[in-house]
């Protein structure tokens, strides 16, 4: 049962179930936990919030505490301590059903999230920030398999996951730069509203197969300040959310819009919003497009001249890999094999799942190759280049039966 409790009253052993605060306010990724360490009660003590609540059923009540000191002690060393970053990941299945489980929580979330802003309703902002926190906690837990599973979006879905998987990138690309735990939520959240504007434009024209004239093109590069007009109406949107929606499509040089701004002048969020929504629009299918083999849209990127703060780019590249999961690649075997996993010393050499495949599209021989542990078993030769899109279709087939261990 859910009970409210003065936050000087937290003990160890208490079921935490939220601050009576704004999430973006708290000191805390998560927000429902056993309380089991110091660290932890000695957060919540420095918070500065007045009310938090406990859920007496799965944790301790404000009236046991005293009847429960001599048992806080042993609770702590018989419940599991924090996961070093060593330690073993959680079991693949385990994983993916995690995040898959979040795909669709999320989605349902985002699309909720647009249709409030075509009624020109204000946003579930609690709802909004109760999403971005379980899209960060997924990625700081298994970030291959968040942003794996997240990538993986029809054309219809397009609209929606891409906000979420954008999200996902922010936080990712976030840990990567040396971010604090604030600053990478804060960024998730500029990256899961970055594309409200789109609500505004015509559904047929957000679809359209062929080309867009120069008059639809216009129409569709008014979806930032669409986007940004409306987050400015609702006082609870943050300043650099509402940043990130009217800036993420500027670029270093200046060629960017709606305001054609220049490096230094745009924003740290928005710049890696830039990078991130790129990224995800590329590996993406579309109406008018298929998805790019995401190493091919990686080196892609690399070759566009200002349109990244290079140093964030790279910084990138190291969050995903020259090679990143669901890539493609050649082996000098003669083999084909999908990227499944990074290894954080050689970006060059990840860990793979090779196959043969015949003329059927039948594929035969598979293996799980770790190309960091075994260097002489096999190499890669190139990308997977005109094999993407003969193979692309196996990319769901082979997370789910493979797996993505962080």
């Amino acid at each position: 049962m859910l009970k409210k409790i003065k936050v000087e009253d937290l003990v160890l052993g208490m079921y935490f179930c939220g601050f009576e605060a704004a999430w973006l306010d708290h000191p805390f990724w998560k927000n429902k936990f056993l309380l089991k360490n110091d660290s932890e009660l000695r957060q919540a003590h420095a918070s500065g919030i007045a009310y938090c609540w406990i859920d007496t059923e799965r944790g301790l009540d404000v009236a046991q505490e005293e009847e429960a000191a001599d048992s806080a002690a042993p609770l702590q060393e018989t419940e599991p301590s924090p996961e070093p970053e060593h330690a073993a990941a959680p079991p693949i299945d385990a994983v993916l059903l995690d995040a898959m489980a979040l795909r669709e929580t999320a989605k349902k979330a985002t699309k909720a999230m647009f249709s409030e802003a075509r009624m020109g309703k204000v946003l579930d902002m609690e709802r909004c920030v109760s999403v971005v926190e379980e899209i960060a906690g997924s990625v700081i837990k298994s970030p291959n398999g968040a942003l794996s599973v997240l990538r993986l979006k029809l054309a219809d879905e397009y609209t929606y996951l891409h906000s979420v998987a954008v999200c996902a990138l922010m936080v990712a690309l976030g840990r990567t730069l040396g971010l604090d735990e604030t600053a990478c939520r804060e960024a998730g959240l500029g990256g899961f509203l970055h594309d409200v504007g789109k609500a505004f434009i015509p559904h047929e024209l957000l679809n359209k197969p062929g080309k867009l004239s120069d008059e639809e093109f216009s129409q569709i590069k008014k979806h930032p300040e669409l986007g940004y007009k409306y987050l400015s109406q609702d006082p609870n949107v943050p300043d650099y959310a509402r940043d990130v929606c009217l800036h993420h499509h500027e670029k270093i040089d200046g060629n960017g819009y709606p305001e054609g701004l220049r490096a230094g002048a745009i924003t740290l969020y928005s710049r890696m919003a830039a990078i991130c929504d790129v990224y995800d629009a590329l590996t993406s299918d579309r109406p008018y497009k298929r998805a790019w083999d995401p190493a091919e849209a990686i080196s892609a990127m690399a070759s566009w001249t200002g349109h990244f703060d290079r140093a964030m780019f790279l910084a990138f590249v190291k969050t995903l890999g020259i090679y990143p999961v669901g890539s493609i690649v050649k082996l000098e075997s003669g083999r084909s094999g999908f990227v499944i996993r990074q290894n954080a010393q050689d970006l060059t050499r990840p860990v793979l799942k090779v196959f043969h495949y015949d003329d059927s599209m039948t594929v035969t021989d598979t293996e799980i190759l770790d190309l960091l542990a075994n260097p002489e078993a096999d190499t890669i030769v190139a990308r997977g280049g005109e094999e993407w899109a003969r193979l692309s279709h196996l990319d769901a087939m082979q997370l789910l039966s493979t797996g993505v261990p962080t």
